[in-house]
């Protein structure tokens, strides 16, 4: 019987119409047309829009179908998960096609959400997860015009939220399969096309400062290991050694140009008469730490670490709309990422939503009005964090 059942979800799932509808409506094989692809976005291009449609609602339900069909032929969950599974490879490599046909994503997006609200329904997720994953699915495919970066960006964060606070069960394990499995698609699809490219005279480089920026999350984790008078000696020193560093290569220009010689610079550009923006970082968090309650200071440290980065990134390579010194898809990359960073540590450190949200907001704004001479990796942190403590001690 189960065995069955799992035979019938595959061959719903190997019933694929973009290739059924290219072959009726034009007489052609849509995997050899446009993106190569058998589903609804090259149906869309080669077929138009009805056959897309057709395409889009038939993909979307053949997973649900096949789960359906084994829940009332009285399999247990686990099993009938397994036929849902079957359908989305059937989808993949459908026998009558020489195994290859479409990428699944439509079938296991459907199955995906009809597992979250499961998961919402029987709280074993709050309803809360959605908003950060909406957040960050609406700006990045907003930013990059594309599902499959957003899924490149989302479908990792959405197996850390698992993680942190889903219970073992069978619904969470498949949801983790489907996610791995859509993360993999997105990922070969987005090389693929090349969907990451550089425009123009733009240039991302990857430096080793900004690979050892999420390493700044340590100013988060330690104060749940050490006291506050630990964490504020610990940060001093540090903050003091690049300050000192800062002093002494301003103060020698011997040793200010072998620090800005060409290969593997220590400094950017603009930091040769001035100080770096390390040094910056480090003073604000030290005062933060000093001048706030630790749970509004640790907020406004991720907002700096993985907002900035975010804002870089995509302001770099999907930046087009000019918003001062920076663009309006860095801004909505920093608050995006900023929101989504913060509410991983609201499930350690309690905060409401609509704090997170305006401290988020706060940090990309100041970040775009860093136009007055002070670096934005000083004002960032600390703007946002006075209001959010602004707000938090007259609302309560």
């Amino acid at each position: 019987m189960a065995a069955g059942l799992i035979l019938v979800g595959y061959l719903i799932g190997s019933i694929t119409p973009a290739y059924i509808l290219g072959r009726i409506l034009k007489g052609i094989d849509i995997r050899g047309h446009g993106t190569g692809n058998a589903g609804t976005q090259n149906a869309f291009r080669i077929l138009g829009f009805w056959p897309a449609v057709a395409t889009a609602v038939f993909d979307l339900a053949k997973g649900l179908l096949a789960m359906g069909l084994a829940v009332r032929g009285g399999l247990p969950l686990w099993l009938a998960f397994a036929c849902a599974y079957a359908a989305v490879l059937g989808h993949i490599f459908p026998f009558y096609l020489k195994f290859r046909g479409g990428e699944g994503s439509a079938t296991g997006v459907a199955i995906l959400f009809f597992l979250i609200i499961r998961a919402v329904a029987h709280v074993w997720l709050p309803y809360e997860i959605l908003l950060p994953l909406a957040v960050l699915a609406v700006v990045v495919s907003a930013i990059t015009r594309t599902g499959e970066l957003a899924g490149i960006v989302c479908l990792p964060y959405m197996v850390l939220l698992l993680l942190l606070e889903a219970p073992l069960n069978p619904t969470i394990l498949f949801m983790g399969l489907l996610l791995a499995h859509l993360f993999f698609f997105s990922a070969l699809n987005a090389r693929r096309q090349r969907l990451i490219k550089l425009g123009g005279n733009r240039k991302f480089i990857v430096s080793w400062r900004t690979l050892i920026r999420p390493l700044a999350t340590l100013f988060v984790v330690l104060p749940f290991f050490v006291s506050r008078e630990t964490m504020l000696f610990l940060t001093g020193v540090v903050a003091a050694a690049f300050i000192v560093l800062d002093l002494t290569r301003l103060s020698s220009r011997r040793l200010n140009v072998f620090l800005f010689t060409k290969s593997k610079p220590l400094f950017k550009e603009k930091e040769r008469g001035q100080f770096s923006s390390m040094t910056y970082f480090l003073v604000a968090v030290f005062i933060l730490l000093l001048a706030f309650p630790v749970d509004i200071a640790s907020f406004a440290i991720l907002f700096l670490v993985f907002g900035d980065m975010a804002s870089k990134f995509f302001g770099l390579l999907f930046g087009k709309t000019p918003l001062l010194t920076k663009s309006l898809e860095g801004s909505l990359a920093y608050f995006a990422f900023s929101f989504a960073a913060g509410y991983v540590l609201t499930l350690f450190l309690p905060l409401p939503l609509w704090l997170l949200a305006l401290g988020a907001a706060t940090a990309a704004a100041t970040e775009v009005f860093s136009i007055f001479g002070i670096d934005d990796n000083f004002t960032v942190g600390l703007v946002s964090a006075a209001l959010m403590l602004a707000f938090d001690t007259l609302l309560k």
